[in-house]
């Protein structure tokens, strides 16, 4: 049986669904450590040989996914607390099953979005150039399978599938099913004319040139955030990566009725 590795927060370690966490895999006999997601990822040192198992929100979620995808080892996602879109409920998970070596049946593969070759930075839901200052605007230009568009705007949402109900959808994106490997491109309160939204195939660059005398941040799912001051142009190349996450009990179709329950309250 494969070790699991608990990544938690504290708020989430003193939190009843941990101690049922525990109590579980105790009776099963299974064996477990824990890391503290409080910690920098660049600290956290995770075995080989385990399961990350991530108990939290939809924000605990992605920081286990991108250990995960760093690590090369495979992910599972439990909900504690509010209602998450990545995570699953404890009482569905058949641990004996997936900390076998036959638990290939429990896995979806999920597939990154990269910048520039930087391995270290996944994206399973989105990337996002967004403007620093709350009274100017942001000057882009986008370039996909050899067409230029310009675009003034607070920002630009870049984002995979499985991201698509996240910011995607509050600045009006598209949902798109997660089984389809997609690149989606959602402007912010674009000043100028843009589409609403563009979705293209698992096999598209997108570059991205943000003018220069421009202060604005590059956000990677919401968990990690570089601002930057460009005294002259900058360039940005995304796209899907060529690796995938394994990751347990994902399913392959947005989870609508969490979502429409949650919007249409």
């Amino acid at each position: 049986m494969k070790k699991i590795t608990i990544v938690s927060s504290k708020k989430y370690i003193r939190s009843s669904q941990f101690k049922s966490l525990i109590d579980t895999l105790d009776i099963k006999n299974i064996e477990y450590e824990q890391v503290d997601l409080d910690k920098k990822d660049d600290n956290i040192n995770i075995n080989p040989d385990s399961i990350i198992l991530g108990l939290g929100g939809d924000g605990t979620a992605l920081r286990a996914m991108k250990l995960g995808w760093i690590n090369k080892v495979p992910v599972l996602n439990i909900g504690s607390g509010r209602i998450g879109y990545l995570v699953n409920s404890l009482e569905d998970v058949d641990f004996e099953a997936i900390s076998s070596k036959s638990n290939k049946k429990y896995i979806k593969s999920r597939t990154p979005i990269i910048q520039d070759k930087n391995i270290k930075s996944p994206a399973f839901n989105e990337i996002v150039v967004i403007k620093n200052s709350p009274t100017r605007l942001l000057d882009l230009e986008i370039d996909t399978y050899e067409q230029k568009v310009k675009l003034r705007a607070d920002g630009i949402i870049i984002s995979t599938s499985l991201g698509s109900t996240a910011y995607n959808y509050s600045a009006g994106g598209p949902i798109v099913q997660t089984s389809i490997d997609t690149l989606i491109i959602t402007p912010i309160s674009p000043f100028t004319k843009f589409p609403r939204s563009i979705v293209l195939d698992k096999k598209s660059n997108i570059k991205v040139k943000v003018t220069k005398n421009q202060n604005y941040s590059i956000q990677f799912d919401g968990i990690e955030n570089i601002s930057k001051l460009s005294n002259e142009d900058e360039y940005y190349e995304y796209f899907l990566s060529d690796d995938n996450l394994d990751v347990f009990y994902e399913k392959d179709i947005p989870k609508l009725d969490l979502f429409l329950n949650q919007i249409l309250r």
